[in-house]
């Protein structure tokens, strides 16, 4: 990592060292990857940490740098820096990762470096602007308390959750099989099935979502769960105390996707959206969440996987987003969902023709007598 003030003015970068945050970090090999939201280097001789860091949510994370080259997953976290504030950690060398300090007086040690971040200054790399634009709009409503609430215990970001072994009797299991299904089982092949389970610790804490079609559902209430999820709308809003904390998890769990590569991120977002998305009647009772939403959505959508791209409908997300565009038209965001409509046909190729047209799946069938 080149440490410098990408070529700034004076004054402007003396302003944005005086109020941003400083993240110190000691002890990082020598061309570990180390990244800080959208934005990453390999770390050099002098890297000592990162200055002028914005007032925000921000995520940090590190991938060792292998033997032969080859670099391994990003594990991070993700912190609400507040304005001056000094955010220490060190690099745990066995598992190969940042840490919380494990010796010496926190208060202290922050308080010596505060009072020698000049001497710092030239060790410290300058917060990339060149990309803050884009990771603002993607975390403008994320809040601190989202974040504590919904970041793993063990305040680390993994691609996926991490797994341990255990006993037989403790080892998750599917629904149990009957018939002709066990009969193709044999003893020998259920030994060789590993004995895993979930270390709790290392998963997002996130909100339980609650089901599209519950199993208890008579089934005339099927039916119309199918034509109009609103039963799944509503339970979902009421486990949150506003309706802006749900845009806060939505954004939260979109940034450990995209940031910190959070597979089981981007699959909690992926069922939102399957929820939000198939219900007009959800849309009329909570209009004003949906305008936020639409907004939000606006810079989610172009930063997802190539294999999540794909304008068909064997793509869920972009089926559920023409679903959801359509009942939003119906209601009173028609202007809203024009525009996001326009952004995703330039952005991504997106286009959905004939959107208020009827589904040919939904048309009264006639029966010839």
């Amino acid at each position: 990592m080149e440490i410098g003030d990408n070529d700034m003015p004076p004054d402007l970068a003396r302003q944005l060292f005086e109020q941003g945050a400083f993240l110190i970090i000691a002890g990082v090999p020598v061309k570990t990857e180390f990244g800080i939201d959208l934005s990453s280097y390999s770390v050099g001789e002098k890297f000592r940490g990162v200055k002028m860091i914005p007032p925000g949510p921000h995520f940090v994370y590190t991938a060792a740098q292998g033997p032969y080259g080859d670099t391994s997953s990003r594990i991070g976290f993700i912190h609400y820096f507040k304005s001056q504030e000094i955010v220490i950690r060190e690099w745990d060398n066995e598992k190969e990762e940042l840490r919380l300090r494990t010796k010496g007086n926190r208060d202290e040690e922050v308080a010596g470096i505060r009072n020698n971040l000049r001497e710092l200054d030239s060790f410290l790399a300058p917060y990339d602007f060149s990309s803050s634009a884009k990771w603002n709009n993607l975390t403008n409503h994320l809040t601190e308390m989202t974040i504590n609430r919904c970041q793993p215990e063990c305040g680390l970001i993994r691609p996926s959750v991490e797994f341990e072994s255990c006993s037989n009797d403790d080892r998750p299991k599917g629904n149990t099989m009957t018939g002709q299904r066990i009969n193709k089982l044999t003893s020998d092949e259920e030994e060789l099935l590993p004995k895993l389970k979930m270390v709790p610790e290392t998963a997002p804490r996130f909100t339980k979502l609650p089901e599209l079609y519950p199993k208890d559902l008579t089934p005339h209430e099927i039916s119309l769960a199918h034509m109009d999820s609103i039963l799944a709308v509503d339970q979902l809003f009421s486990r949150f105390q506003n309706p802006n904390n749900l845009l806060d998890e939505i954004q939260f769990s979109f940034a450990l996707f995209l940031a910190g590569y959070s597979t089981d991120s981007l699959a909690h977002w992926r069922r939102i959206l399957g929820i939000l998305s198939n219900s007009e009647a959800g849309v009329e009772k909570n209009t004003n969440f949906y305008q936020n939403y639409l907004s939000v959505l606006q810079y989610q959508l172009p930063e997802l996987p190539e294999e999540l791209m794909e304008p068909t409908s064997r793509n869920t997300v972009y089926k559920d987003i023409g679903i959801l565009l359509k009942n939003c038209a119906q209601c009173e965001l028609g202007k809203e969902a024009d525009y996001l409509m326009a952004n995703l046909r330039q952005e991504m190729g997106w286009t959905f023709d004939d959107l208020l047209d009827e589904d040919p799946e939904d048309l009264p069938v006639v029966v010839e007598m």
